[in-house]
């Protein structure tokens, strides 16, 4: 009889344990939806993996958006395991680092999962094509990150940061000639200090 109170025990504290990380993630999921519906320009989800989904996790992509056979976008994004972490997190990274000139990789990572959620929502908002998304993404990442918590002038220097480092190392498809100052990708082409 104590063996099975035992168990119903340890069974009744992992249950518990899994509902409390779930509501932790459903709650950081509409946090992230909130942000990509401004950038959607509609009400969007984002959907984070849960832990049996994380430990089965193959995919090599921040994020994923399906588009159907006539061309519009799901109502929702798929991030990575490795993209809703570091923005559960993002208020422990110090991007102050970048000023410095002395941010490492794991900085870098963070910053680049601020922008993965900022591509995503343009894929939501309905567009298909990598290099177009892309574009209005780097020119919003900062929009990201100060709606995660990351103050002005820190949020303007991680978009430049991750343009600089970033999109010159991106496979072709996510590049274009036009993603500059003036552009016909510049959102912004009345002002200077693209992105």
């Amino acid at each position: 009889m104590r063996l099975i109170a035992a168990v119903l025990l340890v069974l009744g504290a992992l249950a518990a344990v899994g509902f409390a990380h779930r509501e932790k993630r459903v709650r950081e999921q509409d946090r992230l939806a909130a942000i990509a519906s401004d950038l959607a320009g509609r009400p969007v989800g984002v959907r984070c993996p849960g832990f049996l989904a994380t430990l089965v996790n193959v995919r090599t992509e921040g994020g994923t958006v399906q588009f159907d056979g006539e061309g519009r976008p799901a109502s929702s994004t798929k991030l990575s395991p490795e993209t809703c972490k570091s923005l559960q997190q993002i208020e422990h990274f110090d991007f102050t680092c970048i000023q410095r000139g002395d941010c490492t990789f794991k900085q870098f990572r963070a910053a680049w999962a601020i922008h993965t959620l900022a591509h995503e929502a343009f894929h939501l908002r309905g567009i298909e094509s990598e290099a177009m998304a892309e574009c209005y993404a780097l020119q919003n990442t900062a929009f990201v990150a100060e709606r995660l918590g990351i103050g002005d002038a820190t949020a303007r220097r991680l978009q430049k940061w991750v343009y600089d480092r970033g999109y010159p190392n991106e496979p072709d498809d996510y590049r274009s000639e036009e993603c500059r100052d003036g552009g016909q990708l510049d959102l912004r082409p009345e002002t200077a200090g693209f992105p």
